[in-house]
Order: C-alpha cells, then sequence, then structure tokens
C-alpha cells in the first residue's frame, strides 16, 4: 500500500513538473497512468487532465474529464469550480450557476467561485443574485486581506510576542469560520506559551469552534477548563449556556445564562435565550419579562420578537399584539420562513384567514420543500370555504 501510494505521488508530481514545463502531452500521459492503473488520486488526476484540456480549448474534453474527477470523488471541490469555469466558457448559464453552488456548498469561503457566479447570474439578468454572491465576494477578499496581515504579524513577532499573534491569528481565523485553521492555530499557541491565561483562551477558543461547527458536546469542556483557569466573562459563560441548550441540558444552560447576566445585565442574545428555555419549562411570567427586557434593549433583535409572539400563541394571551410582534420580527428577519408560518398561525387563531395565507405562502415562497407549510396552507383554504 506504501509503495503503491509513493507511485502516484511520482506520477502526479511528474505530471505536475511537465505541466509548469509546458509539456502538456506529456503531463497528460503521466495523469492517463494513474487513472489507467486504478490507484488512488485517480480523481486529481481528471481533474490535472481537464485543465490542460481547457487551456488548449478542448471545451467538450475538458467537461469529460472533470465530470470524470466528479464521479471518483464528489467533493472534490476544485473540480466543481473548474466545471463551472467550463459551462461559463460554453455560456451555459444555468449549469455554471449549479457547478459554482456545488463549489460554494463544498468550500464556503472561496472568493472565486462567488465572484464567477456573480457573472452568471449578471449574465441571467437576476440583479439580486448578482449582488448577493458580489457581495460575499468581497467580504471574503477582505477576510482574506485581514488574515494576510495576521499572518505577517505571526512571522515577524519575535517569540516571546508569538503566542499573542497567534491568538490573533486564531480568532481571526474563527471570525472568518476557518476552523481548521483556526483549530491548527490555537493549537500551535501551547510551543510557545503554557501560563494559565493563554491556555484558558486556547481552551475558549477551541470551544468556539467546536460549538459553530455544531459539537457542544466537546464544546463544554473546553469552556469549564477555560473557567477554571479563570476566563470568567459574560461571553465564556453565555456561550457555555448555549452549548448545554444544544445538549438538552436546560437546568445547567439556566445557570451558565444567569452568571452571564450577574457579569452583565444587559446581553439582549442572553435574555433571549433565557425567555426561550423559560417558555420551554412553561413559565410564562419569566419567559415574556425576559423576552421583554431583551426587545427593550436591543429593538431589532428580530428573535426576541419572535419568541415573545410564539409564547402569547402558545398561551392564547394578547393575541392581538402577538400579531404585531410576529409581523414585526418578519420586517426585521425577511429571509426566515418559521417566522412567517409563526405570522399565519396567529393570524389563524384571530380568523384573519387573508393575512394568514399571504404569510404562509411567504414562508412556502421562502422554504418550498417544507410539508409542513403546504399543510398550513391547506388548513387555511379549507377554513375559507
Amino acid at each position: 500500500m506504501e509503495s503503491q501510494t509513493a507511485v502516484v505521488q511520482a506520477l502526479l508530481g511528474l505530471g505536475y513538473i511537465a505541466y509548469q514545463q509546458g509539456k502538456f502531452d506529456d503531463a497528460i500521459r503521466r495523469y492517463t497512468e494513474v487513472v489507467q492503473q486504478d490507484m488512488a488520486g485517480i480523481a486529481e488526476a481528471h481533474h490535472n487532465i481537464g485543465r490542460i484540456y481547457a487551456g488548449r480549448g478542448e471545451i467538450e474534453k475538458a467537461v469529460t474529464a472533470q465530470q470524470h474527477a466528479i464521479a471518483e470523488d464528489p467533493n472534490l471541490a476544485e473540480a466543481h469550480y473548474h466545471l463551472g469555469i467550463l459551462y461559463s466558457r460554453k455560456q451555459d448559464w444555468q449549469t455554471a450557476i449549479a457547478a459554482y453552488q456545488k463549489t460554494i456548498a463544498l468550500t464556503p469561503t472561496m472568493p472565486n467561485a462567488y465572484y464567477q457566479l456573480a457573472r452568471c447570474y449578471q449574465q441571467t439578468g437576476d440583479r439580486l443574485e448578482t449582488e448577493k454572491a458580489m457581495q460575499r465576494f468581497r467580504a471574503l477578499k477582505a477576510a482574506d486581506t485581514e488574515i494576510q496581515e495576521q499572518l505577517e504579524v505571526v512571522f515577524v513577532a519575535d517569540t516571546d510576542e508569538k503566542a499573542e499573534a497567534l491568538l490573533q491569528l486564531a480568532n481571526t481565523y474563527l471570525k472568518h469560520e476557518r476552523y481548521e485553521k483556526a483549530t491548527h492555530a490555537f493549537k500551535r499557541i501551547g510551543k510557545y506559551s503554557t501560563s494559565d491565561i493563554h491556555t484558558a483562551q486556547v481552551s475558549a477558543g477551541l470551544a468556539r469552534v467546536a460549538l459553530e461547527q455544531g459539537h457542544p458536546k466537546q464544546a463544554v469542556p473546553h469552556y469549564e477548563r477555560a473557567i477554571v483557569l479563570g476566563l470568567e466573562t459574560a461571553e465564556i459563560y453565555h456561550n457555555l449556556g448555549i452549548a448545554y441548550m444544544q445538549n438538552r441540558d436546560a437546568e445547567n444552560a439556566l445557570k451558565q445564562l444567569h452568571r452571564a447576566l450577574e457579569i452583565n445585565a444587559n446581553l439582549p442574545e442572553t435574555l433571549t435565550m433565557l425567555g426561550t428555555l423559560y417558555a420551554a419549562k412553561n413559565k410564562f411570567d419569566e419567559a415574556e419579562t425576559h423576552y421583554e427586557r431583551a426587545i427593550m434593549l436591543a429593538p431589532k433583535a428580530a428573535m426576541a420578537y419572535h419568541g415573545l409572539a410564539y409564547l402569547y400563541g402558545q398561551h392564547n394571551q394578547n393575541l392581538e399584539k402577538a400579531v404585531e410582534l410576529a409581523r414585526h420580527a418578519t420586517k426585521l428577519s425577511p429571509d426566515s420562513a418559521p417566522y412567517y408560518n409563526t405570522l399565519s398561525w396567529l393570524c389563524y387563531k384571530i380568523r384573519k384567514y387573508d393575512a394568514a395565507e399571504t404569510a404562509i405562502l411567504k414562508a412556502i415562497e421562502l422554504a418550498p420543500d417544507n410539508p409542513l407549510y403546504q399543510e398550513g396552507l391547506a388548513e387555511i383554504r379549507q377554513r375559507e370555504k
């Protein structure tokens, strides 16, 4: 197995060297040898063959090669990206868009994929999607610039400054959702500092990586270690509370969120989460109090308006007010299908069936594959008869 891997790497390397030297036929021969011997690395070989054909202007052969690469490895983002470029050259904009969307699904931080996607949407006349893709492209390019600046700071930092520089780099990666690189940077800090504060900051950073990647069970011990080492901030307690919520440990979640408020009483997100927890425990007064406090502190916090509206609906209280709260939530977050569904449900409760239908149709427009919304629409129309 090791010898086969070495052969593959050698052939791929020789193919790359030939490609760089402009010896394209030789490069294709090397890559084809990998394919013919049915070795690991077939997807990469097909992908590289496709790039050579594309450079020669042999578009159909290039398309076929990239399709072969994807058949071998459906998660090879570069193959999807180059397939998008090829379809763009063929002016097959919709197929190109699908290829770029797949690229983005696999690598959501690739700026060029968004740029090419914007160009395709522009060709189809879809101005809204063009601007959305361009905004994402600009944001990612700005992120790359910020990351590069932090990398340079790490590079020039003296040994006694390296830990702090790496911490800044890791948090920059985390800010821009580059989780693998953030983890690597956090773990490098231990080579330059073993102080409690740096160890605590590393633990908190690894906890955030785990939490944001959907692994709350892994996040909890990291946060708890950070606290033991003295890093007691409102943010740490809030995030630990969220981790417990996601682990369905409501009691510990309540404790941690209240600890966050003891440090800073003016945290609308923490108050909203407490409202949600109290609502789940059927404690109406506590839930209402926390939602109202969150709204007072953050008048544009859609989640708090929605939470309070849903609370009133569950308890059949203040239903007219609940409708206005839900409607305001949809204005603050117009792309949220669940918010429109809640608005529809509340309108239905007060027998405003036309408004209920309008809201549920918007929910369906935003999430056409949700069967619950279709059922809601059918029920509304049945009642209208």
